[in-house]
């Protein structure tokens, strides 16, 4: 958890770098583009992908004897399905938009194209290895996208760089940079001896198509306001409220954290019938860890936000009331959906999602025209937190939970703080003593 709860840390870090170069580098408008360009790729894509990762993930965690053959199979799926989406996207991408934003649809159709297949690729390579229970080469290898990219932006603001199709290149260089690896961190001269299994193929389809209703719904929900915002809003006023939503989602950190190494190990349980405790005990600890750290992150951010994008991002501030504890919510929805996949049921995290999309598109249909991005983050804060209601009453149904089990911490909960308060102390202290001896060595 320490080590995936970093590798997320250093993750989100990277994000919030990206997002304070490009801004200062490109300006309001120019990192509305650029918003725009990365969220109608990464929706096409994932629209697209028939849960694909979700299932690798699943059937290498619960099939030690097929893994070889699921990670070739998931490559293969992945090449197919990219190609195809990078094919419908070139054509249905200039539909949506006016004639005189016709070279950012041409930018957005460019990207599409090239980063299709790698990011695909890189998704269910890594699903492998979360699937694997290769925790420390699956943390390195998606830490490694993100810090490339932020390595890349850092050498274009140096450069003086204010082109944002630069800017969005740096993306696919850190997204095929992290497939390689990821790659390479998994056995993969045996891998590559496994042929792709039709038989494979069609279980991982069928858990995929059930996934897949969900991250329709999900990506809608997710970047749904964006859209909308980049079709009617300037392009000044989405750079506004992707910097909001930017550093709220440092929040996630936590939540996404857990999900993660939660994931193999909710399968595992399952199969021995101790889905329940494990829900139960990952759900209370990281209830109350994300709660803390919205407190936090809350009060911070106007201070950060200001000083750290700058003053022309002021107004992004005032969001963060709404779009922090939405993040809250998002998190939370994040470790009850992985409850249900790792039980076999990803349909009821699919049908989550669609009771979120219908209140996004009736939230952004009365809030936005009137609010603005105000009323974008209110959608968001409806819909994320009906989503919690649908899968929280599932959970109580399914998993045979209750809410006191949920949010109430325990002895044991109370126990494992005190411990975690004492390993970090020894570790700070370690490291202390480490740059004490280099010191003085020195």
């Amino acid at each position: 958890m320490f080590g995936t709860a970093t590798a997320t840390a250093v993750i989100l870090g990277c994000g919030v770098v990206t997002g304070l170069i490009a801004a200062r580098s490109l300006g309001p408008a120019g990192r509305g583009e650029l918003a725009a360009i990365t969220t109608w790729a990464s929706v096409l894509l994932f629209a697209g992908a028939f849960g694909l990762p979700e299932a690798v993930a699943y059937f290498t965690a619960a099939d030690r004897g097929s893994r070889d053959r699921v990670w070739t199979t998931g490559q293969a799926g992945a090449v197919v399905l990219g190609v195809l989406v990078a094919i419908i996207g070139w054509w249905a991408i200039p539909l949506a938009f006016r004639a005189d934003d016709a070279a950012l649809a041409g930018a957005i159709r460019w990207y599409l194209i090239l980063f299709a297949v790698p990011c695909l690729g890189f998704a269910c390579a890594g699903s492998w290895l979360q699937g694997a229970g290769s925790l420390h080469a699956f943390n390195v290898s998606r830490s490694s996208l993100h810090v490339i990219n932020a390595v890349l932006m850092i050498v274009l603001a140096l450069a003086g760089s204010q082109s944002v199709m630069y800017f969005a290149g740096a993306t696919l260089v850190g997204t095929t940079a992290g497939w390689f690896l990821s790659a390479v961190f998994s056995p993969l001269s045996r891998l590559l001896r496994a042929r792709p299994s039709i038989a494979i193929a069609k279980r991982m389809l069928h858990y995929g198509v059930r996934v897949q209703v969900g991250n329709w719904s999900n990506a809608a929900s997710l970047r749904l306001d964006q859209l909308l915002l980049s079709l009617f809003a300037v392009p000044a006023t989405l750079g506004l409220y992707v910097v909001a939503v930017s550093y709220a989602n440092i929040l996630l950190t936590i939540p996404a954290s857990a999900a993660m190494v939660m994931m193999p190990q909710i399968v595992e349980r399952h199969a021995a019938g101790g889905a329940r405790e494990c829900l139960q005990r990952w759900y209370r600890r990281m209830l109350w860890a994300t709660v803390l750290g919205a407190i936090a992150i809350g009060l911070l951010g106007a201070i950060i936000v200001p000083v750290a994008f700058g003053s022309a991002f002021q107004e992004a501030v005032p969001l963060l009331a709404v779009l922090v504890p939405a993040t809250l919510m998002l998190g939370m929805n994040d470790i009850l959906s992985t409850a249900f996949h790792g039980i076999g049921r990803p349909d009821i995290s699919s049908k989550g999602e669609l009771v979120g999309l219908a209140v996004t598109v009736a939230a952004l249909s009365a809030l936005l025209p009137r609010y603005g991005v105000l009323g974008a983050a209110l959608a968001s804060l409806l819909a994320y937190g009906s989503v919690h209601v649908y899968l929280t009453r599932q959970a109580i149904v399914i998993i045979g939970t209750d809410l006191k089990s949920l949010c109430v911490p325990t002895h044991d909960d109370l126990a494992a703080l005190r411990r975690v308060s004492v390993r970090a102390q020894q570790r700070l202290a370690r490291a202390t003593s480490r740059r004490q001896v280099r010191t003085h060595g020195l």
